[in-house]
């Protein structure tokens, strides 16, 4: 992992917007110098006397007066930026010689490079945002479901923050109480602290953090997605299966065993949520040769990676004995769905055994060239994700209220909720239940930044791109 340079004072620079060719990119200057550099490279208005957040158009010149580019400059005075400091944006055409040519004319007045994310650490830095903040400006950039966005811009709203907040204030008050009382419990003119009351405040404060816990395990989903495996022998149906998932030709599809010998990725948006199916090669014993043997392998090792493997089972022929169980239930593999495909041939002997059991004990049955089932296999797919309840709830509802999606906060919430329940259990001992209040409220410090170490940093806004 490399360290972010970050030094107080300086004044940097960075393309905004993505590498490559585009109608229009931005860059973006912030620091104690960035006004007075527009001043010098920048022919129209005069940045230095512009009103706040105001945008001009003019003409980025070379350092022989030649014109570079014809731009639109905004200017942004500190605190009102996006970083807390003096900030100026320069919207040019996306050409990357011209983005680049600026920002080497730039660098040439003085200011530096940007690091990864520099941008968004200043804006920590100078309290525009707090580290759970930050981390989710990433989480906006890099959100590839609506779910996933919903949450992202929601923690970089405050709901995540508020809510720690909160419990951040009831804390240090019942701190406050304590150490109070282990100072002063010789005079009698300041009184012990309230058990009853601690106790009452500290079971809710319990309550809320185990709600984000909760929450936060389909956060996760919410933000990473659901990886789905399809699994089964030969011949079952399951590029057949994968294409009309995905509503488009991407498997190749034959009655020949064998033929797809990679694992095919595709990806599906269900109730808000980022679904990434594998097809993969068909499980037999015999492979016919080294490509498929590796194929099977393939296989094997993307179900060991998956959240949900749907196991494929051509319900006109006899099932193997794996099948039979899953089809029973008699098994103890976690999130697995087996369904029967081919609905449109006659069910073997085995399949036709479960025709009359009811919906809830069976496996469905899809049919694709008539579409027969596959909007009950979405609905399924959901459901073992996320649960019954939040997929009931419509796309709101499974990801409306993840205010956790990163496993960082997770860990960190899970050390509070130690100490919380740790420090109930020694309310009568004042400087037991002192330590364990003072780690809660380091627990809840980890996610918000107060106090944050250079190395935990450096290490997020790492994973941060160029000019965020």
């Amino acid at each position: 992992m490399s360290t972010i340079l970050y030094r107080e004072g300086d004044t940097v620079v960075a393309p905004a917007t993505a590498p490559g060719v585009g109608a229009l990119a931005v860059v973006r200057i912030s620091g104690p110098d960035a006004i007075s550099i527009a001043d010098r490279i920048f022919s129209g208005a005069t940045p230095s006397r512009a009103p706040l957040r105001t945008m001009h158009h003019g003409t980025i010149l070379s350092v022989d007066g030649e014109p570079i580019d014809e731009v639109l400059l905004t200017v942004f005075r500190t605190p009102h930026s996006y970083t807390g400091e003096d900030s100026v944006e320069i919207s040019c055409h996306g050409a990357p010689y011209l983005v680049r040519r600026i920002v080497d004319r730039v660098v040439a007045e003085g200011a530096r490079l940007a690091g990864p994310g520099e941008f968004t650490r200043r804006a920590f830095r100078n309290g525009r945002i707090d580290l759970a903040q930050a981390e989710a400006v990433a989480d906006v950039i890099q959100a590839r479901s609506a779910g996933a966005a919903r949450s992202a811009l929601r923690q970089l709203h405050g709901g995540l923050s508020k809510r720690l907040q909160s419990m951040r204030h009831q804390l240090i008050d019942v701190l406050a109480d304590v150490e109070a009382d282990l100072d002063f419990a010789a005079e009698e003119e300041v009184p012990s602290y309230d058990r009853e009351a601690v106790k009452a405040t500290l079971g809710e404060v319990l309550t809320i953090i185990r709600d984000l816990i909760e929450k936060g395990e389909r956060g996760r989903i919410v933000r990473d997605g659901v990886r789905v495996v399809i699994a089964g022998r030969p011949n079952a149906g399951k590029s057949t299966l994968f294409n009309a998932l995905l509503e488009e030709d991407r498997a190749i599809v034959s009655e020949e065993p064998g033929t797809t010998r990679d694992v095919l990725e595709g990806e599906i948006e269900l109730g808000g949520i980022l679904f990434t199916l594998h097809d993969t090669a068909g499980e037999r014993e015999e492979a016919t040769g080294a490509i498929e043997t590796e194929g099977i392998q393939r296989a094997k090792a993307k179900q060991k990676e998956a959240d949900i493997v749907l196991r494929v089972a051509d319900r006109s022929v006899a099932l193997t004995g794996d099948e039979k169980r899953l089809a029973r239930g008699e098994h103890d593999l976690p999130r697995h769905l087996l369904v029967f495909t081919k609905g449109d041939l006659p069910a073997g002997p085995d399949a036709a055994a479960f025709d009359d059991a009811p919906r809830a004990s069976r496996p469905l049955t899809v049919c694709v060239p008539s579409g027969e089932g596959l909007d009950e296999l979405r609905a399924d797919l959901l459901r073992l994700a996320v649960g019954e309840k939040e997929a009931g709830a419509g796309k709101q509802g499974v990801a409306g209220d993840a205010d956790v999606t990163s496993r960082r906060h997770l860990q960190a919430l899970r050390t509070v909720e130690r100490a919380v329940v740790s420090g109930a259990a020694t309310v009568r001992e004042g400087e037991l239940l002192a330590e364990d209040l003072r780690a809660a409220l380091n627990g809840l410090d980890e996610i918000t930044g107060e106090g944050a170490r250079e190395e935990l940093l450096d290490e997020i806004f790492s994973r941060f791109c160029i000019g965020k």
